[in-house]
């Protein structure tokens, strides 16, 4: 069997960056777009990766720059972010890749995805008008692409909460929490996130394309462990070296604020993300798992330089 070079999407963000970097603990070759490679994210992916990484300068809507990335590569790491100015622009992006990949010859997809994309309408507060909804359902269109677009090989990812949402850049999502320390959301003190370290997504993305006939046309729900914001807040609080604290809005709050703040809507859905993972399941597949406390330790200066006195 050839050895496997892997096109991964985002290297310079949170999710693709771990990646890569499970990559390239395998030896494996990777090919990355970028947008501006005058970025610091992309100057510095050099110092990340190495001679394992060839980086092309494009962006998704640029089919040269895509053709040229994706020769020679045997498998497609697939992770898109939505827009909030462009809606239909995951979905289009989705299918310029998939596209330059079945030119290149790639035979396995790997699509990270998100929880409760299969089956939205489980969660009890699902609003299909919602930005969240808009989100789940492009992510839904992907799957589907994905899983008939007629691909030797596929796998899906469906990672939950990021832990990386509570550090730099992600945590600017919750105003407040890195300025005040108080953070008011709408999940409850008792809700359950299931929890999930990037480096996880990027320790399945590489199982997958290592041993490509156990996880074809597999959809995996993946977190590392289950936590309360009662379990988590503590955890932060002591690794930034400040009391940070959730305050939980009224009913009377979620309702005034849900049509307008697109994030109020998100977190009601989340109160409920965890139906979807069975973690002995996760165990089963035999990738090693992370958990919060490790991810606390492994990004130390990141989560010191998110909470420090200059936020």
């Amino acid at each position: 069997m050839s050895k496997p070079v892997v096109f991964v999407c985002g290297i310079t963000g949170t999710q693709g960056h771990a990646v890569g970097t499970a990559f390239t603990s395998h030896a494996v070759p990777l090919r990355a777009l970028v947008r501006d490679p005058s970025t610091p994210a992309a100057t510095q992916l050099g110092d990340a990766f190495g001679d394992a990484l060839t980086v092309f300068h494009g962006d998704y809507d640029n089919a040269t720059a895509l053709h040229d990335a994706m020769t020679g590569c045997t498998a497609l790491f697939l992770n898109l972010s939505p827009s909030f100015t462009d809606p239909s622009a995951e979905v289009r992006h989705a299918e310029a890749l998939l596209a330059a990949a079945k030119v290149a010859g790639v035979t396995h997809i790997i699509y990270s995805s998100g929880l409760s994309v299969n089956d939205p309408e489980r969660l009890p507060h699902w609003d299909p008008k919602s930005f969240t909804a808009a989100v789940l359902l492009s992510k839904a269109t992907i799957e589907e692409k994905v899983q008939t677009a007629g691909f030797p090989r596929w796998t899906i990812l469906r990672p939950g909460n990021f832990m990386a949402n509570y550090t730099l850049p992600l945590v600017r999502m919750y105003p407040g929490l890195t300025t005040t320390g108080r953070w008011s959301t709408a999940l409850l003190p008792d809700s359950v996130l299931p929890m999930i370290d990037p480096a996880t997504i990027g320790a399945f993305a590489a199982a997958a394309v290592l041993d490509p006939t156990r996880f074809h046309e597999q959809a995996i729900e993946i977190a590392d462990e289950f936590m309360t914001l009662d379990e988590l807040m503590p955890k932060l609080s002591a690794a930034a070296g400040r009391h940070l604290q959730a305050v939980h809005m009224t009913e009377e709050e979620i309702e005034a604020q849900k049509g307008a703040n697109p994030m109020v809507a998100a977190m009601l859905m989340m109160r409920d993300l965890s139906i979807f993972v069975d973690l002995a399941k996760v165990k089963s597949w035999g990738v090693p798992l992370s958990s919060f406390d490790r991810f606390l330790e492994r990004e130390r200066s990141c989560v010191l330089e998110t909470y420090g006195e200059t936020q």
